[in-house]
Formats: structure tokens, C-alpha cells, sequence
């Protein structure tokens, strides 16, 4: 909620008028005796409305926190029931506590947020955008972040299980220790990069089916 002009308007004017009529009083009190009941009047109607303009003041403020905190409320509610949020931008929102996986997230704006430690599982985040975001320990096993923007990006042990990759940019990204699979899709420029900077920590060899899978850290989209 915000104050129109005619009602900032008329606050000035009651402190205005109340400062008038207190310094009024004050000049007739230091004057003749006479002059005491009419001061004390004076005195009292500017004090009143100087009174009544912090106690409306604090009114507005109050009015104003309690709506800011139902808004946000709102917010956190409608993005934990929402599975799908097109333009998803959490900036000026507190996103602490928030579960991000499952979600659809097209075209989502991350852009140097703090997402340590957040999960994107098997969250659809395509044209998503996390330039600059800091992503050390992030979980985006199973996650889809085909044409997102990963610039810059620190990815220190994060989780790319199985994640695509899909023509993302991956340029300037630090990563250490990151984990991935061999079903973890990654663009074609990206790729030859990767596996040789040794960055990456790829599962170790594990069995499913009866089927021995080699220990690998990924494939290109």
C-alpha cells in the first residue's frame, strides 16, 4: 500500500499547522499573563495534531508491514502449490526453504542468486538463466537445463546426475569435485573441456539389471 500525493499532502499540512500553532503558544506564554489560557488552547490543539500525525504515521507503517508480510505469504504459498511457473524471477522474494524440484520453471531468472545447496531435481528449467549464481552443492539430478544460461556459475560439488545439457552455456563456469554420471548430457562445445580438465568426480561403477555400467561422466546431448 502507498500513500497518494493528497494524503502526503495533507500530513504536511497538519505538521505545518501544528508547529505554527505550537510556536504561536509558545511565543504567548513567554508574554503577558493574560495571555496563559489562550496559549495553553494554542498549545494544545498543536500538540494534538502533532500527536495525531505520528499516531496515523505509525498506522500507515504498520498497515503497510502487515500487507508487505500477507504478499509475501502469498508468494511462498503459490510457488510451493504451482508445478508450473512460465518467467519464473524469485528476486526480491526470500526463497529460503523453498522446494524447487519437480517444478517447471521455463525461462526462469536465477541470476546471481545464492542457490548453495538447493535441489533441482528432476526439475524442467529450460531457458532458465543462473548467470553468476552461486551453485556449489546444488542438486540437479535428473533436471533439464537444455538452453539455460549457466555463465559463470560456480558448480563446486554440485549433483549432475543424469541432468541434460542441451545446448546450455557453460561458459566461465568453475567446477570441482562436481558430480556426474553417464547419463548426464552436456553440450558438444562444453564437453571435450570437461573431461579433461579432471573437475568432475563420475559415479563409480554400479550395477543394475545384472549389468555392470562403468564409471563415466557423461555423454554429449
Amino acid at each position: 500500500m502507498t500513500a497518494s500525493p493528497w494524503q502526503w499532502a495533507l500530513v504536511i499540512v497538519l505538521i505545518v499547522t501544528g508547529l505554527l500553532l505550537a510556536g504561536i503558544a509558545w511565543k504567548m506564554a513567554i508574554g503577558t499573563h493574560q495571555a496563559s489560557t489562550e496559549s495553553g488552547v494554542l498549545a494544545g490543539i498543536g500538540g494534538g495534531l502533532i500527536t495525531g500525525f505520528a499516531v496515523s504515521l505509525s498506522v500507515f507503517f504498520l498497515q503497510h508491514s502487515f500487507e508487505k508480510t500477507q504478499e509475501e505469504a502469498t508468494w511462498r504459498a503459490n510457488v510451493q502449490l504451482t508445478s508450473r511457473i512460465s518467467g519464473f524471477d524469485p528476486h526480491h522474494h526470500s526463497i529460503k526453504g523453498l522446494s524447487f524440484e519437480g517444478k517447471e520453471l521455463l525461462d526462469a531468472n536465477f541470476r546471481g542468486m545464492n542457490l548453495k545447496g538447493y535441489s533441482f531435481r528432476d526439475a524442467k528449467l529450460h531457458g532458465a538463466v543462473f548467470d553468476d549464481a552461486d551453485l556449489r552443492g546444488a542438486n540437479f539430478t535428473g533436471a533439464d537445463l537444455s538452453e539455460a544460461s549457466l555463465r559463470r556459475v560456480n558448480l563446486d560439488r554440485a549433483l549432475l546426475l543424469s541432468t541434460r545439457m542441451h545446448l546450455t552455456d557453460l561458459r566461465g563456469v568453475r567446477y570441482k569435485k562436481t558430480q556426474a554420471n553417464y547419463l548426464t548430457c552436456w553440450p558438444r562445445k562444453f564437453f571435450s573441456s570437461v573431461i579433461r580438465s579432471g573437475g568432475l568426480r563420475p559415479m563409480p561403477k554400479w550395477e543394475l539389471g545384472g549389468v555392470t555400467h562403468q564409471a563415466a561422466a557423461g555423454t554429449l546431448c
